[in-house]
């Protein structure tokens, strides 16, 4: 078979792009990562359908229970947890090999001096790290297949929304691991570089959970509060754009210093110019308006002619919370209602009063502890209440509007009751067992 003709460009590209392919097929880490993802998937499944089935009983025994059985919550959302995991832990020790291995062979020296740009050739490597990684979505469309089978149900748009926030976090590791290779000695100090980065910002996400002001929005808009509200059905811009300027940050940032032997200053200004104009973009994306909700029963969103009257509120609307951050009802309210606000009022502006921190057995600090004040057009109202008709009421009332409620499809819940022990096979024998041969295979023949 004749040899591409590496003087055309597009040959080059194809045979730099089959190399890189190869190069991590070849890769021991890959297949170990692999193995593990399906063994912890086939984990987390088994053990979603088992808590899942019990509770379907309960649900088929009083069906007003029912509504709250959601798939995607009780068996998806779990089992997409083993992907978070492996791709914090593991795909990082994949990906650094994307340039990693050439700077310790000396083969990118080479790399750099053929017809390749480096914004072409980092490209190329982020291309077969990509390709490679949709072998990763196997055990999750082998569980998604046994649960299908097994009478279960599935709503597309959730689905893709978590496989969507799966993979542009994996962009971003991927580019983030790149960076790393391209600014460390050696495949370990780069592995490490690289789970600083992912393990800090799941530390970050935890630590900040929770607490006052802008600690909270900064975990908010984590990369790890941002996979939950899309694994939750909630697709918005400015998430979307978060893991977008997150990725090209790092993968520019790749380009900028892959090429070896360059002065190190004109390196760090041309860094810094990067990260000022993408940040400047991703304050400008976090703005930006324009949300999707795709979970089937609408958890997100208000009721069709609620959300047409909150539209029509063009002053800005201030809500003042007395509550402490940890206290369940202002948990319950950012989790509900002021998410589906914020999707419907043009100017929300939320305002959290300093409150003492109470105990379980103490007296809450102030005598308005508690309390919730609505401010529109100079007017003013005041609640307790953390009930979303009571608070709804309350801004159709500042407004000067009435709205009568649309009928809409109740959600009905599936429930149900299955016995998932003849998964183990696959997921705890076949698949890895494929993986593992696979990987001897192709260290054999390629």
């Amino acid at each position: 078979m004749p040899s591409p003709d590496t003087g055309h460009p597009a040959s080059l590209s194809r045979t730099v792009l089959l190399q890189e392919i190869r190069s991590l097929l070849l890769s021991p880490p890959l297949w170990l990562m692999l193995v593990v993802l399906s063994l912890i998937t086939g984990y987390s499944f088994t053990e979603a359908v088992d808590i899942f089935g019990r509770a379907s009983r309960t649900a088929l025994a009083y069906p007003e229970l029912a509504r709250g059985m959601d798939p995607m919550e009780g068996i998806f959302v779990p089992t997409f947890g083993a992907y978070y995991l492996t791709e914090t832990l593991l795909l990082p020790f994949v990906a650094i090999r994307l340039i990693g291995l050439d700077k310790e062979s000396g083969a990118l020296k080479l790399l750099m001096q053929l017809d390749l740009p480096p914004l072409k050739l980092c490209s190329l490597k982020g291309l077969a790290m990509v390709l490679v990684w949709l072998l990763s979505l196997v055990p999750i469309l082998l569980v998604t297949l046994l649960w299908l089978r097994a009478g279960g149900h599935l709503h597309p748009p959730a689905f893709a929304a978590m496989l969507a926030a799966h993979a542009l976090y994996s962009l971003v590791v991927i580019a983030v691991a790149m960076f790393c290779s391209t600014v460390a000695d050696s495949l370990s100090t780069a592995a490490i570089l690289c789970l600083s980065f992912t393990l800090g910002g799941w530390v970050l996400d935890f630590a900040l959970s929770g607490q006052n002001a802008l600690p909270a929005v900064i975990a908010n808009l984590s990369l790890a509060g941002l996979v939950r509200q899309l694994e939750n059905g909630l697709v918005t811009v400015p998430g979307v754009l978060s893991f977008l300027f997150t990725s090209l940050l790092f993968f520019s940032l790749a380009i900028i210093w892959i090429r070896p032997g360059e002065p190190v200053m004109g390196r760090l200004f041309r860094s810094l110019a990067v990260v000022i104009l993408l940040a400047a973009g991703m304050v400008i994306g976090w703005n930006a308006p324009g949300s999707l909700d795709v979970s089937e029963q609408r958890k997100h969103s208000l009721n069709p002619a609620d959300c047409r009257a909150l539209r029509r509120m063009q002053d800005p609307l201030t809500i003042t919370m007395h509550l402490a951050r940890d206290d369940s009802r202002l948990l319950d309210l950012e989790r509900g209602l002021l998410v589906k606000l914020r999707r419907c009022l043009p100017k929300l502006t939320i305002h959290y009063a300093e409150t003492g921190e109470t105990g379980l057995f103490e007296a809450a600090a102030g005598d308005n502890y508690g309390l919730v004040e609505y401010a529109y057009q100079g007017q003013r109202q005041e609640s307790y209440s953390n009930s979303e008709n009571e608070i709804l009421a309350i801004l159709h009332d500042l407004a000067g509007t009435e709205v009568k409620p649309e009928p809409v499809p109740t959600y009905p819940g599936y429930p149900l009751v299955t016995d998932c022990t003849g998964c183990g096979w696959w997921l705890y024998f076949l698949l890895p067992l494929c993986f593992a041969c696979c990987g001897i295979c192709c260290r054999k023949k390629l």
